[in-house]
């Protein structure tokens, strides 16, 4: 179990060493830090979107050293079936990964950290989220 499973976006926050992001994470008190395959994938594409940055991999691959990296698994895909149906029946949406890795949150039992309003007005139920982002940190 994950305490916290990082979105794309707030793994990037921190990759970058984000200021507010970093010290929100602190003051939360997290220590139990995590992503989803899904972000592992998109992380390791974005490196791959500027090969002339080698350093960049290098700073993906040692951020995704120092948390767990959870594989999406079956559990995943059957929270993210459900949320994914319930989401389309209410007529809203949101991405696909977006929603794939709020999912793996849930089938974790961890905390989502992310700054996507989509996914946080969704009102998944059983999903708790956190935003350590700037816009949420004033």
């Amino acid at each position: 179990m994950a305490a916290f499973l990082l979105d794309t976006d707030t793994a990037s926050r921190l990759l970058r060493a984000d200021r507010t992001t970093v010290a929100a994470m602190r003051k939360s008190g997290a220590s139990d830090l995590a992503v989803s395959t899904v972000t592992q994938s998109e992380l390791l594409f974005g490196a791959r979107l500027r090969a002339q940055s080698p350093a960049l991999m290098a700073a993906v691959r040692a951020f995704l050293a120092r948390v767990s990296v959870h594989a999406f698994d079956d559990a995943a895909a059957e929270h993210h079936a459900e949320i994914r149906a319930a989401v389309r029946s209410k007529g809203r949406a949101a991405g696909v990964f977006d929603l794939m890795i709020a999912a793996h949150a849930r089938a974790l039992d961890a905390t989502l950290a992310t700054s996507d309003k989509a996914i946080g007005n969704l009102g998944i139920d059983g999903l708790r989220v956190v935003d350590w982002s700037a816009r949420s940190v004033r």
